[in-house]
Formats: structure tokens, C-alpha cells, sequence
């Protein structure tokens, strides 16, 4: 598993944003929404992560691109 720096959820709690380090020591970003019938694992109420989203050289930079791509993040910070 990724090693993951910051999560940022959804005010509704719907939706994530996973700010990960890749295996090749770069950033990424990736989705994940909720999901009830989950009810074991790594994330309990949580479906699978998302693909990968960009490749960073920072988890800052991931960030701040997840926040100018995902639209529910990109008005929470505009």
C-alpha cells in the first residue's frame, strides 16, 4: 500500500481526496467515495481508491492540484 500524507474529505462526507507517495517516491492524488456495504479492510465504509491522478514531486504540490481539479475541493478553497 501507498503511504498516504493527507486526506481531505468531503463536507458531506461522500467523497476524499488521498494525497499518496507513489512506490517510485513521487506524489499523486486520488478519489475515493463512500461506500456502506464496505465494512472491513484497510477503510471500513470506504470503496476502493481511484486511480492515480498526476504524478508530483511533493505532497504539497499534489495538493494543490487536487485542488484546482476536483470541483468540491477546488470552491471549498476558492
Amino acid at each position: 500500500m501507498q503511504d498516504r500524507f493527507r486526506i481531505i474529505e468531503k463536507p458531506d462526507g461522500g467523497e476524499r481526496v488521498v494525497i499518496c507517495q507513489r512506490l517510485d517516491g513521487n506524489f499523486s492524488y486520488r478519489r475515493q467515495w463512500a461506500d456502506a456495504s464496505v465494512i472491513t479492510g484497510d477503510d471500513p465504509g470506504w470503496g476502493l481508491l481511484g486511480p492515480e491522478l498526476g504524478i508530483y514531486d511533493s505532497p504539497e504540490t499534489a495538493e494543490t492540484e487536487a485542488m484546482q481539479r476536483v470541483p468540491w475541493l477546488k470552491a471549498r478553497f476558492h
